[in-house]
């Protein structure tokens, strides 16, 4: 996949393209099932599949106080759209200029101009421009105008709902880890870089790596049983999110206990798989409750993760 920042000589010039555009934060099932549709007309019409999204997201630039914690980090979303067969990724900076173009500029000076679209796949509640009047029956009639076909994918989801990042941030924030693997069809995971800590998890017997990372969004508060990923290597976790109360609260922090690992990890990278919440943050009155109550974690973590695999993102199209 190749990723592009901007469409200004672009080479070789695309001939015709198949494009879906959006936000795509969460790359979740109803994200995938556009880009299963994008890749599969881009092959039937001979010409590139187009991923068009915008960086950063609109709302950090129209409504900051508004804008969504993201579910990716810029990096892990590139990942995820590359492995659903994408041939082009444009990222666009927004700008004034983006928030006040109208729906035909940019169908005019975007879309046909530049990436010479011959179909246009986006989701039934899709809307973009200058007041949001670019929807989907704008586009149906445009398209038709134009000569470019509009497909508008039905909702898709889970438990008659439909897949929504909104949706997944919601649980996310309530430390409902386990439920969302259904809508994004794997584990809400982030990566983290090893930094020092204060060494109490040593201390009491369950040494901790404290991580830095850069993903906006955590789950709530409180302990969690994890699959940890070093390098080539899988290892049990348990993680603990929060602000640690029992020693007086501050900043909050991503402490990590692998499950039977020895070594040095400091400056390594960590990715967290999140698996099941196991209780929310508390306050100890002792410390030796406070080892009693970890103790008892590990153990449940255990019993949890034992039958438990990370779920990897996998690309359900054909490539027949």
């Amino acid at each position: 996949m190749e990723i592009l920042r901007s469409l200004d000589g672009l080479i070789p010039p695309l001939g015709s393209s198949a494009i879906t555009l959006g936000n795509f934060d969460g790359v979740h099932l109803g994200h995938r099932e556009l880009f299963r549709h994008v890749v599969k007309i881009a092959r039937q019409l001979n010409c590139p599949s187009v991923v068009y999204t915008f960086d950063p997201h609109p709302l950090k630039f129209l409504a900051p106080g508004k804008a969504p914690l993201l579910l990716n980090t810029p990096v892990e979303k590139r990942r995820l759209i590359a492995a659903s067969h994408i041939d082009y990724l444009v990222e666009t900076p927004f700008n004034n200029n983006f928030a006040t173009m109208s729906p035909e500029q940019f169908v005019d000076e975007i879309l046909i101009a530049k990436l010479h679209v011959k179909a246009l796949v986006v989701g039934y509640d899709y809307s973009f421009g200058k007041g949001r009047r670019g929807d989907t029956k704008f586009l149906k009639t445009y398209g038709d105008e134009k000569g470019f076909t509009v497909e508008v994918l039905q909702p898709v989801g889970a438990d008659g709902v439909p897949y929504s990042s909104t949706r997944i941030r919601t649980m996310i924030a309530a430390g409902d880890v386990a439920g969302v693997v259904r809508l994004l069809g794997r584990q809400y995971n982030l990566e983290g870089r090893v930094v020092p800590g204060d060494q109490r998890g040593r201390e009491m017997g369950f040494p901790t790596a404290n991580l830095e990372t850069d993903k906006e969004l955590l789950p709530a508060s409180g302990v969690y049983a994890v699959k940890v990923r070093h390098g080539s290597q899988e290892y049990g976790g348990v993680v603990n999110l929060g602000q640690r109360p029992t020693f007086g609260g501050g900043s909050s922090t991503i402490e990590v206990h692998l499950l039977d690992y020895t070594g040095q990890l400091y400056d390594h990278n960590l990715r967290i798989y999140f698996v099941e919440r196991l209780r929310g943050e508390r306050k100890f009155s002792s410390v030796e409750e406070l080892v009693n109550a970890i103790a008892a974690d590990v153990l449940r973590a255990r019993q949890i993760l034992s039958s438990v695999q990370i779920v990897q993102y996998q690309e359900y199209l054909s490539l027949k």
